[in-house]
């Protein structure tokens, strides 16, 4: 359900009265932000003190850095925000390839959203809910909190939830989705890897990495390079010259100007990087669904078969519905990837959790860049 006008009104209205009073204190204490890592997740998300939401947009303390990925990372055309809150004086360490090393008290913040009419992003706005990572001493633990718009507030709502959400997309069409709120367990489909040195599991971020992070985030009206900004404000550490940096694929071509108009090179790196983005956080070679199919997604991966040329998968079920192999050089019809990666059937569908719909763009580009392979039936001559 939509939150009212007039609702909105009356929060708004509270909330003015609720700064107007604490104006009249001035020896009030700056509050408190994040998570008391000694207590836990709280149950609201008011109580960490680093996001509000007025009905229209997000707002974040001092101190919170927003931010924005190049690759998109679908979950059924829902609008992302993300930030990031670390702990006064403390710092990210830069890494290469992997997620950064970020302090223990981090608190990553991604929350989901839809307007009513995508042709009017900014109008008429459902949030949705927030999803939370905190670093704590000895590991990143994931909170999902669900908006409560009557209560002004997000609510941790460890068992999930399910939302129907209608919209109008950006080609004026109707669409329904089937929204997960992830349950507090689900949250390690997609954030458990394994340490092949020890054999131990362990909860990671995904998306702040290097190469996603390598861009100006508009949306917060930035002109400078995210990771620059970071830098000089002493959020980062040990970053080597922007030059030396990788840098992920950037949708926002790809959206405004659809996959006709990308070179060969440059539908391989697209599709390669949605890949990486969307799938390579379980299909690499420490993801558990890497280790168990042998199918490697990560950009980086230069093996053809684990990459899933003319590979057979170890059990794709109905997943496969008839197709032999992964990809079929040429042929995107005949290839599971392809098919998993469209599909609304449930036990087929890729990834598991995170959409019901079929992302349009993404889809096209797998099919581009599987179209442009030289032909091969991955049968083998007698």
């Amino acid at each position: 359900m939509r939150t009212s006008n007039a609702t909105i009104s009356r929060q708004l209205s509270i909330a003015a009265i609720a700064v107007a009073l604490s104006s009249c204190s001035t020896d009030a204490p700056e509050p408190v932000r994040g998570v008391d890592l000694a207590v836990g997740a709280p149950d609201n998300l008011s109580e960490m003190n680093l996001m509000e939401w007025d009905g229209e947009k997000i707002s974040y303390a001092p101190g919170v850095e927003q931010y924005e990925l190049n690759t998109w990372l679908f979950s059924d055309y829902s609008l992302k925000d993300r930030a990031i809150y670390m702990p006064e004086g403390t710092a990210a360490t830069y890494r290469d390839e992997e997620v950064f090393d970020f302090p223990v008290g981090t608190v990553i913040l991604k929350s989901f959203m839809f307007p009513a009419d995508f042709r009017s992003p900014t109008e008429d706005i459902d949030l949705i809910e927030t999803r939370v990572l905190v670093r704590f001493e000895d590991e990143w633990k994931a909170f999902p909190y669900v908006w409560d718009h009557e209560l002004g507030d997000a609510v941790l709502r460890v068992q999930g939830d399910v939302r129907v959400v209608d919209f109008i997309d950006e080609e004026g069409v109707a669409k329904t989705s089937n929204y997960l709120v992830p349950q507090k367990n689900q949250c390690s489909e997609c954030h458990l890897l394994k340490d092949l040195a020890t054999d131990e599991d362990y909860m990671t971020p995904i998306g702040p990495k290097a190469r996603y992070l390598n861009r100006a985030n508009t949306s917060a009206g930035q002109t400078k390079n995210q990771l620059v900004h970071l830098q000089a404000h002493d959020l980062l550490v040990g970053m080597p010259d922007l030059a030396d940096v990788g840098v992920a694929y950037d949708f926002r071509e790809l959206l405004a100007e659809g996959v006709t108009s990308l070179d060969g090179p440059t539908v391989e790196t697209a599709a390669r990087d949605y890949l990486d983005i969307n799938c390579a956080h379980c299909h690499n070679p420490e993801g558990v669904s890497g280790i168990s199919s042998q199918l490697f997604l990560n950009y980086d991966n230069t093996d053809l078969f684990h990459l899933g040329v003319c590979k057979k998968p170890g059990s794709a079920g109905k997943g496969g519905e008839g197709r032999t192999y992964d990809i079929v050089p040429g042929d995107p019809d005949a290839s599971i990837l392809v098919y998993r990666t469209e599909t609304e059937e449930l036990g087929a569908i890729m990834p598991l959790i995170g959409r019901s719909l079929p992302h349009g763009q993404g889809v096209d580009v797998l099919r581009a860049w599987i179209a442009a392979m030289p032909p091969d039936d991955c049968e083998v001559a007698p």
